[in-house]
């Protein structure tokens, strides 16, 4: 864990510009002293020595007259004021006595004017009216001076200007602030005041992307009230930004003005582990630096006490489990209000969202930098300017392709590449994903070695197996076969950020995809390794069977492999192999690019939990496949024309694919898949009935028979409570009816007949009480809808494009929002006696000759339009 960094206040007294601490670290500008002191003697002893000690305890860097050799000139001591921040001119009564401190007063002055020079006035004992050079005791004084340049009147008219100039400023005088003790206190409180104002932001300025993000974790803060004590936590995957947003936020709040209620900002560098940071952050906040206080000392009422009334801001950086946050605040995680102010802010850096929510932390998810600004930043590193030059914006794009919005890794390859050669760029990049950047990978690397040894596995298969467009549930469901507590295993992956969940999807970010790949790289040599996606490297494990019995996983991208021949033993001897993928990434290719010997393949291991094969090049699966671990199989574009014989007991089977499996002659028996949740038999056109089977798939979610163009019925049963999402019957041409047991679906929410044969819907459709959708597009044949349709209270869009046979519109649902109806030659009549949630209208009027203008202007009427009358005579489409 890093170290924390904070700043506090009383509640009861004056807040302090910047805290106090022997192990501060001041940011300093380019001057060389922060504080030229100018005093006389006579305080030199006593006040002044004080005022030394205080500046010297808040590491503020003091010049003092004494560093000076005597009789230097006025030029040497306009030097020293030019590479000085701040003078501190302390007025005593014997203070103009001198006149070499007459001088260094005019010296100041004139250093105010040329280069604005920063002075804090200081009246000890003596009264601001005193000082002034034309009355008081310090013009009496002035006149008693003579000899030399000290006797000439322009001379003493330059003291007297700058004293008068000097007293105009506001100052700090012992009179309003009795006590000595307060009043050093004010000067250092000013003197940081004027150096933090002073001082060049140290915001870099390639914190590209920063001002959205602190407004945003601001208002999570709200800063401005008082009425209770908040954690707000960064939480996000490694290299993301999570401390250079805590550090903006830092920079940020902690100069705010007094009112605000925090002190000027500070980073503590303790890096002593646990109790070091305790010790740091307390000494700290109870101003007790000398004090060796431990945890047992944070337990005494007094010290309690103190830090009740304090308001603090503290922000802790990578904290990565929930008794690091505990220590550092003593416990009182859930009951902050008895440790700190109400007021106080904590801030948390994590990449693990478990540890804030059990804080009741408010939490602010650090996400991706956009392309644009991720360019922005990659630019800034490698050209040192916010757009990368013509001739190198392609290479560019990789770069910040390949680093998906990471700024850690952005930064890196933009250091890299800076003021390199365009043949070194080129070289870079190609070798980028075989040779990846040790300092990205080991930042990234922190989160995983964290994990237990279960969780490491886990996680190495979702990254290598599962990390794109795949639900949250679906991979639950495949991991659950492999490893106990899957579901909150993969909740935990996602707490700490190495997976990404966004809208229902899990993916795994590519710079942690390609850590993972490295992760099994390095865990041996290829013949022991336990994962593999490299062409080469599978095609060596296939054909010259080395390091069979250590293998998992194959997932390899046939477009990225040369064409393989694989014997009949291809897979014997892999007991181990869970996961088996060869896919192309665009699913409409048919090449296998694997090539079988004519006996096919002897076996496939039977501890497969994937069997995933675009173009499988086989009739058929081996016949002694035992698929009881099996829960997801894909073959499509393959010459399969049956799976295997009989029935087989897929206890675990959820998801079954045979997309444009031409051949297929036979369904394979599914009756024991009683977990099954997805079917698709898309493109299968030698399918004439879908097996009775499909009436007992309990679970089943989506059904798919798009493109069977021999498809004529449905089994005449349907009673699945769970066929919820897509019934799709699409473009089968020879589809002629719908069975009455549809009503039965009472979970489906689409359906779709597109291109169907059919002529009419059976009423019971009006029971699909969950359907949103009924898409009917280019049923050619459709003559009518059944009136119940308009029970259907969730229907939201229905499509009949291209129902030439079409001849009414019954009334629809009161919530249709989207309706396309163009091209219905045949439509005569239109019910329309509710359009008022109709988002949008497309009636295709060309060759509607037999629906009734004046029928269809009273429908307009009823619609959200404005100047109907004058669009319907010449629209062909109206858009709403």
């Amino acid at each position: 864990m890093s170290s924390p960094f904070s700043s506090s206040s009383t509640t009861s007294s004056s807040i302090d510009p910047m805290a106090a601490s022997s192990g501060s670290c001041v940011y300093y500008g380019p001057w060389e002293y922060d504080v030229f002191l100018c005093f006389r003697g006579e305080t030199r002893g006593s006040f002044t020595s004080h005022v030394m000690a205080a500046l010297s305890d808040k590491k503020i860097r003091t010049f003092i007259d004494t560093m000076l050799g005597k009789g230097e000139s006025i030029a040497e001591l306009l030097s020293v004021l030019k590479r000085s921040a701040v003078s501190v001119i302390i007025f005593s009564e014997r203070f103009a006595d001198s006149p070499w401190c007459l001088d260094e007063v005019a010296t100041i002055s004139r250093s105010m004017k040329e280069f604005g020079h920063r002075v804090i006035p200081v009246f000890y004992n003596v009264d601001p009216s005193e000082v002034d050079g034309d009355t008081g005791s310090y013009a009496a004084m002035i006149e008693k001076h003579s000899g030399g340049r000290y006797g000439d009147p322009k001379v003493k008219l330059k003291w007297r200007d700058a004293l008068k100039e000097i007293v105009d400023k506001a100052g700090l005088t012992s009179h309003e602030i009795r006590l000595d003790s307060q009043l050093i206190k004010a000067i250092v409180d000013n003197v940081l005041k004027e150096l933090i104002n002073m001082s060049p932001s140290l915001e870099p300025k390639n914190l590209v992307g920063i001002d959205s993000r602190v407004w945003e974790v601001e208002r999570l803060l709200d800063v401005n009230r008082s009425d209770d004590i908040r954690i707000v936590g960064l939480w996000g995957m490694p290299g993301i930004g999570k401390t250079t947003l805590a550090r903006a936020l830092y920079r940020r709040l902690t100069n705010l003005s007094k009112e605000d209620g925090y002190n000027n900002a500070k980073w503590k560098g303790q890096r002593d582990g646990l109790e070091g940071l305790q010790k740091e952050l307390y000494s700290n906040l109870l101003s007790e630096q000398d004090q060796n206080i431990t945890s047992r000392d944070l337990e005494t009422s007094y010290r309690r006490a103190r830090l009740f009334r304090l308001k603090v801001f503290i922000v802790l950086d990578d904290v990565e489990v929930l008794s690091q946050l505990e220590s550092l605040l003593l416990g009182d995680v859930l009951n902050l209000t008895k440790l700190f102010a109400l007021g106080s802010r904590i801030i948390v850096t994590t990449r693990n969202r478990k540890v804030l929510e059990v804080a009741m932390a408010r939490i602010y998810h650090v996400e991706q930098l956009s392309p644009q600004e991720s360019l922005r930043l990659f630019s800034m590193y490698s050209f040192r300017q916010e757009t990368p030059p013509t001739s190198r914006r392609y290479q560019s794009v990789t770069a910040v392709g390949y680093c998906q919005g990471n700024p850690l890794a952005l930064r890196v390859l933009g250091c890299t590449l800076f003021r390199k050669s365009e043949s070194y760029w080129q070289s870079f990049l190609d070798g980028l994903r075989k040779n990846p950047k040790r300092e990205i990978h080991d930042v990234l690397r922190r989160s995983y070695d964290e994990l237990g040894g279960d969780e490491k596995r886990m996680f190495l298969d979702i990254a290598c197996f599962f990390r794109r467009n795949y639900s949250k549930s679906h991979l639950i469901k495949m991991m659950a076969c492999s490893y106990y507590s899957a579901y909150s295993r993969v909740e935990d992956l996602i707490d700490k950020a190495l997976l990404i969940y966004d809208e229902l999807i899990v993916e795994v970010h590519d710079l942690l995809h390609e850590m993972a790949w490295n992760i099994i790289s390095e865990e041996s040599d290829l013949g022991n390794r336990s994962r593999l996606e490299n062409a080469e490297d599978v095609r060596k494990l296939l054909t010259a069977r080395k390091g069979a019995r250590a293998t998992e996983g194959i997932n390899l991208d046939l477009s990225k492999a040369e064409e393989m021949h694989l014997g009949s033993d291809a897979f014997l001897g892999m007991d181990r192999l869970r996961f088996l993928k060869f896919s192309w990434p665009d699913s409409s290719s048919s090449s296998s690019k694997n090539n079988l010997s004519k006996s096919g393949l002897d076996s496939l291991p039977h501890e497969l939990r994937m069997l995933w094969w675009d173009g499988f090049p086989s009739s058929s699966l081996p016949s002694n496949f035992s698929p009881n671990s099996l829960v997801e199989l894909c073959i499509r574009h393959s010459p399969l024309a049956q799976c295997w014989d009989g029935v087989q007991d897929f206890v675990n089977l959820r998801w079954f694919d045979l997309s444009y499996c031409a051949n297929l002659i036979i369904v394979p028996d599914l009756s024991k898949a009683t977990h099954l949740e997805s079917l698709k038999l898309t493109g299968c056109k030698t399918i004439v009935e879908l097996p009775s089977f499909v009436e007992y798939l309990d679970k089943l979610t989506l059904l798919d028979l798009g493109a069977c163009e021999n498809l004529e019925i449905l089994p005449p049963k349907l009673d699945s409570k769970h066929l919820k999402h897509v019934l799709v019957v699409e473009d089968c041409r020879a589809f002629r009816r719908l069975p009455s047991s549809i009503g039965n679906l009472k979970s489906l929410e689409v359906l779709a007949l597109i291109g169907a044969a059919i002529r009419m819907l059976p009423s019971s459709v009006q029971e699909l009480d969950q359907l949103r959708t009924l898409d009917l597009t280019n049923c050619k044949m459709l003559e009518s809808i059944p009136g119940a349709i308009s029970r259907l209270d969730r229907l939201s869009q229905l499509y009949l494009l291209g129902c030439e046979s079409l001849r009414s519109l019954p009334e629809l649902p009161l919530n249709v929002k989207l309706l396309v109806a163009s091209n219905c030659k045949s439509l005569q009549t239109v019910s329309s006696n509710n359009f008022s949630k109709l988002h949008f209208l497309n009636l295709n009027l060309v060759g509607c000759l037999q629906l009734d203008r004046k029928l269809l202007r009273r429908m307009l009427a009823k619609l959200p339009l404005q100047d109907v009358s004058q669009r319907t005579q010449v629209c062909t489409y109206i858009y709403i």
